[in-house]
């Protein structure tokens, strides 16, 4: 830019146009300039950003997300420099009003720590790709499928079709079940005097293996035993794996037929 300046002020200079003049054109001259650039420089960010969008289907969330936030905050710090270019040409002093935009944002910041905190761990759990839209997620004591990852909050929603709203500074630990087979745990009770050969019998395996019938399962039904005693009764362990997310009505059939089964072997052997 002082280039351009410099060649009009010795053109202008040298067609006899007074001073004042020349003064007023170069400046005038170099804001359209500066504004010619960052429209020029907009142009290309929003192609980027449509040639990103013609790309979405082979872009994860996460790039997606990620690439989209980086843009846009070189969009904005762009512009600012634009403004202060625009501003030197007028003949203002930067230094004072760059000190008071310092002042004022670290005052601002002081009062906003929570707001900051949140934005800087909402980048990192993007970034990081923690956690997606339509992940099943446990954060604290609440589960469910994340509904929105924001700079500042996310949204989780649960089975009970509750929604809530977590601020990212106050994600201390996350747990994410995406991406994974779910495994299927079905605990139930016998009685001490119950005869565990049942449960290695043909006719428990084949009903285990009748499982497959499930398009969902990704490994059969096996029975693991006796994971626990108490004074009158055993606790007995069947588990299996499913596409992620996919067990919890399995869960329920498989242990309402192993209690069929458990009342037929009751009713055979008058055990109890």
């Amino acid at each position: 830019m002082d280039i351009l300046k410099t060649f009009l002020t010795e053109w202008l200079t040298g067609l006899a146009f007074d001073p004042v003049l020349v003064s007023l054109i170069v400046t005038v001259a170099s804001i359209f300039g500066w504004i010619l650039i960052g429209t020029v420089f907009h142009m290309v960010i929003k192609l980027v950003i449509s040639r990103l969008k013609a790309k979405e289907k082979r872009m994860v969330r996460r790039q997606r997300t990620v690439t989209a936030l980086i843009l846009a905050l070189i969009k904005y710090l762009f512009w600012f420099v634009m403004a202060m270019m625009v501003l030197k040409e007028f003949g203002l002093d930067l230094a004072p009003i760059l000190a008071s935009a310092g002042i004022l944002g670290f005052a601002v910041g002081f009062g906003a720590q929570e707001l900051i905190k949140d934005m800087i761990a909402g980048f990192f759990i993007i970034f990081e790709g923690a956690m997606s839209v339509g992940d099943f997620v446990e954060v604290g004591n609440f589960s469910g499928t994340v509904q929105e990852v924001g700079i500042r909050r996310t949204k989780i929603l649960n089975w009970k079709n509750e929604l809530r709203l977590v601020n990212n500074g106050d994600i201390k630990s996350l747990t994410n079940f995406a991406g994974r087979d779910s495994v299927g745990v079905v605990e139930f009770f016998v009685s001490a005097q119950f005869d565990l050969k049942h449960f290695t019998s043909d006719s428990f395996n084949e009903l285990l293996a009748s499982y497959k019938k499930y398009d969902a399962i990704t490994e059969l039904p096996s029975y693991q035993g006796v994971v626990d005693t108490q004074l009158h009764n055993l606790k007995l362990r069947v588990i299996f794996k499913t596409q992620n997310q996919k067990h919890y009505s399995i869960e329920r059939d498989l242990r309402r037929d192993i209690q069929i089964f458990i009342q037929n072997i009751r009713e055979e052997t008058k055990t109890f």
